[in-house]
């Protein structure tokens, strides 16, 4: 496995003991790592400035969901278009929030039980709040709602390495998408529905690579090929370009992968990490988190998708996700 690999499975939520965990590489003494208190929010040096260029809020319009930093854990927060927040939850520590296709529930991943981190889904209002799946499915996380809004795909480490899933949102009989013989992960739906982007280390290069494959997991091809990770793939609203975050540069920056071309390049030149990339509903922006103190302050980060350049930055927040009812 690629001395990288911890790099890209280990999510801010996350401490590197625990990501080892829900990779498989270990399962001795695993469990959650205690949070450090969060500093005021301050500007490091090597982080890009913001562009006076854009509107001064380039998110105006949308409701955002996002993973707030706390001095104990963190909380999952709900922005709405006026500029109001609401808490949703606020047990444990939460990550990786996934909008409903209709915008009215949330799912996230939450280690508030034992440790045990797993995928919840909350309503908009923070009720319901309850576990996606009926039963112990070892760690699961990075969760996907299908555009139909009828199934959720998400990452496991029950079988040892991590694999893929889908379920009914009865949550009873997760289906497995991959062979357990490889690690599989961080996978999104295209728009139609028809395929799913994902990262494994299945080349054998000993790196992480970019795939798709059919929604039923059948016909699985390789996008990326080079001897550096790449991880997180989203895929842009019209289908046409993947986002995703790589280590080509030297440090974790986004990049773009043209599904027609079938050709790659950056799109930030960030000298600090970024991370976990998601396109706002137009395709204007890709929002990502960019890692500010290393393992211990992370801001949410607007991009922009034609210049890569950084024009809103949002202190303590992890997993940006924006939902607007007409894009």
């Amino acid at each position: 496995m690629s001395k990288n690999m911890k790099k890209i499975l280990r999510p801010p939520f996350l401490s590197a003991t625990l990501a080892l965990c829900i990779v498989g590489l270990t399962m001795a003494g695993c469990g959650p790592t205690s949070f450090e208190p969060v500093p005021t929010p301050l500007m490091s040096p090597l982080a890009s400035s913001v562009q006076s260029n854009e509107p001064a809020d380039p998110l105006a319009g949308y409701d955002l969901v996002y993973a707030e930093a706390m001095p104990s854990g963190s909380r999952l927060v709900l922005r709405l278009q006026d500029g109001t927040t609401r808490v949703l939850s606020q047990s444990g520590s939460v990550a990786e929030p996934a909008w409903s296709p209709d915008g009215q529930r949330i799912a996230y991943t939450s280690g508030r039980q034992s440790g045990n981190y797993e995928i919840f889904i909350v309503d908009r209002n923070g009720n319901q709040d309850v576990p996606l799946l009926k039963r112990a499915f070892g760690y699961t996380w990075a969760a996907d709602w299908s555009p139909d809004g009828t199934q959720i795909l998400f990452s496991s480490n029950v079988e040892g390495l991590a694999q893929l899933y889908v379920v009914d949102l009865d949550g009873t009989t997760p289906r497995a998408l991959t062979e357990p013989n490889t690690n599989s992960f961080f996978a999104r739906w295209s728009p139609d529905g028809k395929r799913i982007a994902f990262t494994s280390d299945r080349s054998g290069s000993g790196d992480n690579e970019i795939f798709v494959m059919n929604g039923d997991g059948s016909q699985v091809q390789q996008l990326t090929d080079n001897d550096l990770d790449d991880a997180a793939p989203s895929w842009s609203p019209d289908g046409a370009m993947l986002a995703y975050h790589s280590y080509e540069q030297g440090v974790m920056n986004i990049h773009l992968y043209d599904l027609n071309s079938r050709r790659s390049r950056p799109l930030t030149r960030e000298p600090l990490p970024v991370r976990f990339p998601h396109w706002t509903p137009d395709g204007r922006y890709v929002l990502a988190t960019q890692e500010i103190v290393v393992n211990t302050q992370y801001e949410g980060v607007v991009i922009d998708a034609r210049t890569g350049q950084i024009v809103q930055r949002i202190p303590n927040a992890q997993g940006l996700r924006a939902y607007r009812s007409n894009p």
